[in-house]
């Protein structure tokens, strides 16, 4: 993956070098974590280094990191996976572990960049994504950034002793777009 450069950030696949108490410290945080899988991980350093190793298949998924630029500080990583190259589309996840930097765009930032990355370098058609339908942030973000909602899975995540939808979205590369017999 070539490094992903943003006005205020860049993202770069991720590796075990990469691994810090203040990432740790996140993936520890449940309210880093609530609206993610990662929640039902009890985290340590050395489950840490298997994810990274095991999100990064060539292929198939990347673990991608989101830095700071002026500081060189690691705040988030992006999951790419379900990479099919035949039908050009992806799945991803985001998750901002430094509290510190919520509030201030960088989600939105990263998410644009890895957007472009995946239309105009990969040259992708579809990026796919779920999320809780009680994160609101989430819902602002991709409602602004131009996703649809493809669908709702009714009742699909436990969250403590209740169950909340996910909502699936999803963003096209129009310019990849050609009419096929199947288009109304």
């Amino acid at each position: 993956m070539k490094k992903i450069v943003t006005k205020n950030l860049y993202l770069r696949q991720l590796t075990v070098d990469d691994v810090s108490q203040n990432y740790l410290s996140g993936l520890q945080d449940p309210e880093v974590t609530q609206f993610t899988e990662a929640r039902h991980t009890k985290w340590d350093k050395e489950k840490m280094i298997r994810y990274i190793e095991e999100s990064n298949v060539e292929g198939v998924s990347q673990l991608v990191g989101i830095f700071l630029r002026k500081i060189d500080k690691h705040i988030g990583n992006v999951r790419l996976s379900s990479i099919n190259p035949l039908h050009k589309r992806l799945e991803f996840g985001i998750t901002l572990f430094d509290k510190s930097e919520w509030g201030k765009g960088f989600g939105t930032e990263a998410i644009e960049g890895i957007c472009t990355y995946v239309f105009e370098v990969m040259g992708f058609y579809k990026i796919c994504a779920d999320y809780y339908s009680i994160n609101k942030a989430s819902a602002k973000i991709f409602q602004k950034l131009g996703f649809s909602i493809e669908g709702v899975f009714k009742d699909h995540f436990k969250i403590n002793d209740h169950y909340v939808d996910s909502v699936r979205i999803a963003k096209f590369n129009h310019t990849d777009s050609k009419p096929t017999k199947n288009s109304v």
